[in-house]
């Protein structure tokens, strides 16, 4: 991940599973980096539950397709919006934007490649 508060590129984890049977996928991930919180969503067809470590609690909703899917979260005072795109079977490309005004104006939050490993690695 490029994050804009930092110069250096932040490593990770991320993964996916089918969870209660399929209804959901569950995303959890963690990054190498104190400032960036472990967290994990729950998905369905449209929307995403994010819960991270700091006690955060948020819902999205969530459009999905072909290509790969839109997240958007509006508040009054901190809103986020990611795209993600798939890129082939094995890789994501996604970017991150925040707003203070509760999505009036955006402004680049992060960049994320992921990219599939066997598991065990």
């Amino acid at each position: 991940m490029h994050h804009t508060s930092r110069t250096e590129p932040i490593s990770g984890q991320l993964r996916y599973e089918r969870v209660l049977g399929g209804a959901f996928v569950m995303q959890h991930w963690s990054d190498d980096h104190p400032d960036f919180p472990d967290a994990l969503s729950l998905l369905s067809e449209t929307q995403s539950h994010y819960f991270d470590v700091r006690g955060i609690v948020r819902m999205f909703d969530l459009r999905l397709d072909d290509a790969g899917w839109t997240m958007v979260h509006l508040e009054r005072d901190f809103s986020q919006r990611f795209k993600t795109r798939f890129e082939g079977a094995d890789a994501l490309q996604g970017t991150g934007e925040a707003s203070s005004d509760g999505g009036i104006t955006w402004r680049p939050d992060f960049t994320i490649t992921s990219r599939r490993v066997p598991e065990g690695i």
